[in-house]
């Protein structure tokens, strides 16, 4: 899928939830790292020196749960609140490409993967995804469930209205 695929999907993720979405756009986003755009791809694909390699494993968003909810309960409750946000995004990110043929990891090796081979990248299946998003986000901007208020949590819209009120003075 495209990045602004992922981007959609998180941000709807974020409010059926009802978390804020920037932190799951991050983590729409963060897989991709391994893009490798213009080089070529070694003869052997490992976890490690691929695309859709480790950064797409199944066992990071996992993870990411747990410590999310572990600092969420002991450490703090908005950092907990955001990493959940993100690793919601994250999980959203491999849900969408283990539609695509080349799936996703989920063992200690690069193969086998996980794929429900339903579309490729930038295809007719891909802009059907994205109709499908759009249209939710509509129906949610027009339920009032989704606004500027919704792309980050009321802790940091409260310290933007401080900091506005203290400049204005």
């Amino acid at each position: 899928m495209t990045a602004g695929t992922h981007v959609l999907a998180a941000i709807s993720v974020a409010a059926i939830f009802n978390l804020p979405a920037i932190p799951a756009v991050a983590g729409s986003i963060l897989p991709d790292v391994d893009l490798k755009k213009g080089l070529p791809f070694p003869p052997k694909r490992t976890l490690f020196n691929s695309h859709r390699g480790i950064t797409h494993h199944v066992a990071i968003p996992i993870l990411l749960f747990f410590i999310a909810i572990w600092i969420k309960d002991f450490v703090n409750l908005q950092l907990g609140i955001y990493l959940l946000s993100f690793t919601l995004g994250y999980a959203s990110h491999l849900l969408l490409d283990s539609l695509n043929p080349l799936g996703i990891p989920y063992t200690t090796k690069y193969y086998p993967r996980f794929s429900l081979k339903l579309m490729k990248s930038g295809r007719t299946g891909e802009i059907f995804v994205i109709l499908l998003l759009v249209s939710f986000l509509i129906f949610l901007v027009n339920q009032g469930k989704l606004g500027f208020e919704t792309l980050f949590s009321g802790e940091i819209l409260k310290a933007i209205k401080n900091l506005t009120k203290e400049v204005a003075g």
